[in-house]
């Protein structure tokens, strides 16, 4: 009897934190924005993703780029994301593919890069069966996702000159005019015009939420189990690797 009891509660020690997660998963909506940076001199994207008071920031501006752990609103942890090293060898890609060894005087021998590839890829038959096979899956994810998926506002600013006063204002004067429809679908993007230079820039924020994150965290499951995608990845997998006759 001692030793049932202890396998209950052993049990119930396991599986109550599950539960407790799955639930708190199924209430608590994730929060994501992203924020787009544009001016004459550069472009940044910073995509922010949070749920329950965690999440994380990628600033991605191009120069160097880290990911930051996010308690609340701040910011407690930065992680740098190493760069892939270039490979070793001849960068010029032409080059490696064109690359010719000369084995005897007067011959002039292609190296295995410059080889044709053969008659390697799909034909339209393995085509075709490959995307019936992944469009029910993707169908029935994306129905989900899509009932999840709520677009909260948009907010920032814009400067847009076309290089041409007329052509501006004609299309400052459309935005301006569509303004009150545009509120009405939570756009709240301020335009000024610039008449002098042909100039975009932008700092626009979008905000999404993602209701009931535990429902497309199992539809992606079952997306990835599923024998058709799983048949199309591997034979992706086989493709690129040269292994799939025509």
């Amino acid at each position: 009897m001692d030793v049932l009891l202890i396998l209950v509660f052993i049990l119930v020690c396991l599986l109550v934190p599950v539960v407790a997660l799955a639930l708190l998963l199924y209430a608590i909506p994730v929060r994501a924005s992203v924020r787009l940076i544009r001016d004459e001199a550069s472009t940044a994207r910073t995509l922010e993703v949070s749920w329950a008071g965690f999440g994380v920031r990628s600033p991605g501006t191009g120069v160097k780029s880290s990911i930051g752990i996010l308690l609340g609103a701040h910011q407690v942890l930065t992680v740098p994301v190493p760069k892939e090293s270039p490979p070793v060898g001849d960068s010029s890609p032409e080059s490696a593919k064109n690359r010719v060894h000369q084995e005897t005087p007067g011959t002039v021998v292609q190296s295995d890069a410059a080889k044709p590839a053969g008659n390697v890829g799909l034909n339209a038959g393995g085509v075709i069966t490959v995307v019936l096979n992944i469009v029910r899956p993707l169908i029935s994810f994306g129905s989900v996702a899509g009932n999840a998926f709520r677009f909260v506002d948009a907010r920032g600013t814009m400067k847009l000159g076309l290089g041409d006063p007329v052509s501006t204002g004609e299309i400052c004067g459309i935005y301006w005019a569509s303004k009150f429809v545009m509120m009405a679908s939570r756009v709240y993007v301020d335009l000024e015009p610039v008449f002098d230079r042909e100039v975009l820039n932008l700092d626009i924020t979008l905000r999404f939420t993602i209701r009931h994150p535990l429902l497309v965290l199992i539809a992606a499951a079952r997306l990835s189990m599923d024998p058709g995608v799983r048949g199309a990845g591997d034979t992706l997998l086989r493709r690129k690797a040269g292994a799939v006759p025509t």
